[in-house]
């Protein structure tokens, strides 16, 4: 009887022993964007779906690095077999035993990924089909054709939380040298101390202490409606406008047309539904006397002193609508109160503040509210100017205790 020659080529090469899971050097490792997932995929060598689990459990086991390999079935990639799969149907002889092979186990893909995808784009549709088929790798492609290797849902969201977070430490860096900008004081002929303090990263408050032409002098606090990011990206708009004001001849305007073209502005960019509310104190030399117009803002707290020479405080209500809605100058044609107007004058000053301040509650939950807060401005009239930051740090500090801040604070103390 002749010998049957048996043809080795038949039997899968994954079926033989290996050594080790084969991490592939592509040559394409460092010609992706650290936001594309090609920075971030792993590519590796794929195994038969005809494989053993227990030979793949000893490549894991050489590799304790790896959660996961690639499973090849009809010459092409159809999913992954993970460690903890091999591992659970493994964990005992008579499971050894009964196991079945790795295309019997593999996590399919419910959709593939191009190494030029951007992870912030995929991040939402994979991480909501890792919850939906319980898959925690995917396949990666290079071009949308060739198999690349995988990807890893818990990497993909390391590294765009490291992305996230070296992100907004740049905005914080940003917005913070804009506001240091906008409020350099040094040269002013009266004084302005500022106390600000963010509930997050960024925030929605902005100030600015700017001189705009020759004796003339912008003195705001503003408020964004919204949290983080995307307040912070209006106050940002604000500070550009802000410098475009100044180039464009500040001291032609008035302080009502001023604000007015502010409104204008925010009207075109802030979107419906959202607003900015302003304190604007303008200050004019030339004219000796301050114009007060608050849109929407806080109370204003402003102290002098009467014809007995007496300290009196007067609180200084919004009579106008917030900016970028479009109504300030409808509400100054009006010919209403809408200006406070006082005499530069020694020992007069002005407080503003953003609603941080009347809102940030204690350990018991208690809000600081109106009544504390006009109590307080009434006894930092009576500190001294240097005093001023240590007084409202004390303040805020004390109340607020353990606490998060529910919003940002920013308090803003003006002395002629």
């Amino acid at each position: 009887m002749e010998e049957e020659i048996i043809d080795s080529s038949f039997f899968s090469e994954e079926l033989e022993a290996k050594e080790a899971i084969d991490v592939k050097k592509t040559g394409l490792e460092n010609s992706f964007n650290e936001r594309q997932v090609g920075s971030i995929a792993m590519p590796i060598e794929s195994v038969s779906g005809l494989a053993s689990l227990e030979s793949v459990l000893e490549l894991f086991a050489q590799q304790p690095d790896l959660t996961a390999v690639p499973v090849e079935q009809d010459d092409h990639v159809i999913g992954v077999i993970e460690r903890e799969t091999v591992e659970r149907n493994t964990n005992s002889a008579f499971k050894r035993f009964v196991a079945k092979t790795c295309g019997e186990y593999v996590k399919e893909s419910p959709f593939t990924l191009n190494c030029n995808d951007f992870i912030e784009k995929i991040a939402a549709k994979v991480n909501a089909a890792a919850i939906n088929v319980e898959i925690k790798h995917f396949v990666v492609l290079i071009n949308n054709r060739s198999f690349y290797g995988i990807m890893s849902v818990a990497k993909m969201n390391a590294k765009l939380e490291e992305l996230r977070t070296r992100d907004l430490a740049k905005a914080t860096a940003i917005q913070q040298n804009m506001l240091k900008k906008n409020s350099n004081t040094k040269d002013f002929p009266f004084s302005v101390c500022i106390w600000n303090k963010m509930a997050n990263a960024v925030g929605g408050d902005y100030y600015i202490a700017k001189e705009i032409a020759e004796r003339k002098y912008l003195v705001g606090c503003f408020d964004v409606s919204g949290k983080n990011v995307s307040a912070a990206l209006l106050t940002v708009t604000l500070g550009s406008i802000f410098s475009m004001i100044s180039l464009q001849g500040a001291s032609k305007l008035s302080s009502s047309k001023l604000v007015v073209m502010l409104d204008n502005f925010l009207q075109e960019i802030v979107p419906v539904g959202n607003f900015i509310t302003g304190a604007i104190c303008y200050v004019d030399y030339a004219a000796g006397n301050v114009e007060i117009y608050n849109c929407g803002h806080t109370n204003i707290f402003a102290f002098f002193k009467d014809e007995e020479n007496k300290g009196r405080v007067a609180t200084l209500e919004p009579p106008l609508p917030p900016f970028g809605m479009g109504a300030v100058a409808e509400a100054i044609n009006e010919g209403k109160k809408i200006t406070y107007r006082m005499a530069i004058k020694p020992g007069v000053q002005i407080d503003l503040y953003s609603d941080g301040f009347t809102d940030m509650q204690n350990d018991n939950g208690e809000r600081y509210d109106e009544a504390r807060t006009k109590a307080f401005f009434g006894d930092l009239f009576k500190t001294d100017v240097s005093s001023i930051e240590k007084s409202v740090e004390k303040e805020v500090t004390t109340w607020v205790q353990n606490s998060l801040l529910p919003d940002d604070i920013t308090v803003m103390n003006i002395r002629f």
